[in-house]
C-alpha cells in the first residue's frame, strides 16, 4: 500500500512537471504578445503612419509622362471658300495680261488641317510652392500618428487588467479549494472516530449522520468549485489569447501575493501625475489634433500656389513611317498655377466655429477626467486600507474558529463534547473561512484599481 502511494505521488509530480506554469507577468506578456485587440491597435497605428506619408505626398513634387495615339480612319474636313484663285485673276487683270470680267461666286472645297496619323509624347510635372492648408495638415496628420501610439497603450492598459483581475480569480479560486480539501480530511478523520465510537455504542447514530451529512456537503461544494475553477481558467485563457483547449496552471500563491501587496509602498501616493494615463495624454493630443485643425482650416482663406512644367513632341504623318513626311515637333511650357479663395457662403467660417466648439467641449472632459481621477485615486487607496484591515481581522476571527473547532473535536472525541458542538464549531469555521478568501479576493482587486487609477499598471511593460 505505502509502495502504491509513493508511484502515486511521483506521478503527480511528474504530470505537474509536464504542464506548463504561468506566473502573473508571464500571463501578461503572453497576452500582449498574442491578444487580437492590441494587434488592431497596432494596426491602427500602421495605418496611422501611413496616413502621415500620404499628407506628406501632396507636397512632393508630381511627374506623369502620356503617350497619345490617333489614327484617322477619316479625317476632319472644312469647307473653304476658294481665296486663291480671285487673287490670281486680280493679278492678271491689274497687268493687263488678260481682259478683266466677272469671276462670279468663289468656289467652295473641303479641307482638312490633320494627317492621317497622330502619335504625341508629353512630359508634366507639378510641385506646390505654397499652401498653409498643405503645412498644417501635414503636422495634423503627424500628431495624429501619435494619437494612434497612445490608443495602442490604452488596449495594453485593458489587457494587463484583464489578465490580472482573471488571474486573481483562479488564485482566490485554487485557495478556496486547498482549504475545502482540508475541510474534507479533518471531517473525513473524524468521521471514522465517530463510526468506531458508535459501534462501541457510546453515541448515538444521530451523530454520526450529521458528520456524514456535513461529509456530503463540502464534497458537494468541492464539486461546484471545480467546475468554477475550470470556468475561471477559460477566462483566463480567453483574455490572455490562450488556445482553450489547451491546459496550464498558475505559478504564484494567493498569501504570497498577497504579503508582497501589503508590504508594497505604491499605495501611499501624494503626488499625482495624470501624465501616466493613456487617457489623460490621449485627451492633450485629441486638443491639439484640434487646434491644428482649426489652424488648417483657417489657412483656408490663404492663397496656394504651384509650379508646372511640360514638355512634348507631336508627330502628324499621314504613312506613320514615312521619312519623307515632317519628323517630330517639339513643345515646353513653364508656368505658376494660383488658388485664390474668394468667397465660399461662409463655409469656412462654419468649420471654423464647429471646430472651436469641439475644443471646448475637450478641454471640459479633460478637466472632468482629472478630477475623476483624483478621485478614483483616493476611493482605490480608502478601499485598500479598508481591505488591509479587513484581512487582518478575517485573520484573527478565522484563528479562533480553527482553535474552537480543533477543542471542539477533541472534546467529542474524549466523550464530554456532544455533535451538536461540533456541528457549531464547524459551521462557523466555514463562514469565517468565506469571510478570508473574500477579504484575500478584496486586496487584491483594490490593490490593482490603485495601479489602474495611477497608471502604474504600464509599468509592467518596462519591468
Amino acid at each position: 500500500m505505502r509502495i502504491l502511494y509513493i508511484i502515486i505521488i511521483i506521478s503527480s509530480s511528474i504530470a505537474l512537471q509536464g504542464q506548463k506554469m504561468f506566473s502573473l507577468t508571464e500571463a501578461i506578456d503572453y497576452a500582449l504578445s498574442n491578444h487580437q485587440s492590441l494587434k488592431v491597435s497596432e494596426l491602427d497605428s500602421d495605418y496611422a503612419k501611413w496616413q502621415y506619408k500620404e499628407a506628406k505626398s501632396i507636397g512632393m513634387p508630381n511627374i506623369k509622362g502620356n503617350v497619345n495615339y490617333t489614327y484617322y480612319y477619316q479625317r476632319p474636313v472644312q469647307p473653304t471658300e476658294d481665296f486663291i484663285s480671285p487673287a490670281v485673276y486680280g493679278v492678271l487683270f491689274q497687268e493687263e495680261v488678260i481682259q478683266p470680267r466677272e469671276l462670279g461666286a468663289p468656289e467652295v472645297f473641303e479641307f482638312s488641317f490633320v494627317r492621317k496619323n497622330d502619335l504625341s509624347l508629353g512630359l508634366s510635372g507639378e510641385v506646390l510652392v505654397f499652401d498653409g492648408n498643405f503645412l498644417k495638415g501635414l503636422k495634423a496628420a503627424r500628431m495624429f500618428m501619435g494619437l494612434a501610439e497612445k490608443q495602442v497603450q490604452l488596449t495594453q492598459q485593458d489587457i494587463i487588467h484583464n489578465v490580472t483581475r482573471a488571474y486573481q480569480s483562479v488564485q482566490v479560486a485554487e485557495r478556496n479549494k486547498s482549504i475545502i480539501q482540508n475541510n474534507i480530511n479533518n471531517i473525513n478523520t473524524l468521521l471514522r472516530g465517530a463510526v468506531l465510537t458508535y459501534e462501541n455504542g457510546f453515541i448515538e447514530e444521530l451523530d454520526v449522520d450529521r458528520l456524514r451529512l456535513s461529509l456530503e456537503n463540502l464534497k458537494i461544494e468541492m464539486e461546484k468549485l471545480k467546475q468554477l475553477i475550470d470556468i475561471s481558467y477559460n477566462v483566463l485563457k480567453y483574455q490572455m489569447a490562450y488556445p482553450l483547449e489547451e491546459g496550464f496552471i498558475i505559478s504564484e500563491d494567493l498569501e504570497a501575493t498577497v504579503e508582497q501587496l501589503i508590504l508594497d509602498p505604491k499605495q501611499f501616493i501624494e503626488d499625482i501625475d495624470p501624465t501616466k494615463r493613456p487617457e489623460h495624454n490621449l485627451l492633450i493630443d485629441a486638443i491639439e489634433l484640434d487646434y491644428a485643425d482649426l489652424t488648417r482650416i483657417k489657412q483656408g482663406y490663404i492663397p496656394s500656389v504651384s509650379a508646372v512644367a511640360s514638355y512634348g513632341q507631336s508627330l502628324q504623318r499621314d504613312g506613320l513611317f514615312n521619312g519623307n513626311e515632317a519628323g517630330f515637333l517639339s513643345n515646353g511650357t513653364v508656368g505658376l498655377r494660383a488658388r485664390i479663395p474668394i468667397y465660399d457662403g461662409g463655409f469656412t467660417k462654419s468649420k471654423i466655429e464647429q471646430k472651436k466648439i469641439d475644443i471646448e467641449k475637450k478641454n471640459i472632459e479633460l478637466s472632468e477626467f482629472d478630477r475623476a481621477m483624483k478621485l478614483q485615486i483616493l476611493n482605490a487607496q480608502g478601499n485598500f486600507e479598508n481591505a488591509k484591515r479587513s484581512l487582518e481581522a478575517a485573520k484573527k476571527v478565522l484563528a479562533l474558529n480553527e482553535k474552537i473547532f480543533e477543542k471542539s473535536q477533541i472534546k467529542y472525541t474524549e466523550g464530554v463534547g456532544s455533535s451538536v458542538e461540533v456541528s457549531q464549531a464547524e459551521s462557523s469555521l466555514y463562514e469565517s473561512q468565506g469571510q478570508y478568501i473574500g477579504a484575500l479576493y478584496d486586496l487584491l482587486t483594490t490593490h490593482t484599481e490603485i495601479d489602474i487609477a495611477t497608471g502604474e499598471i504600464l509599468k509592467t511593460l518596462e519591468n
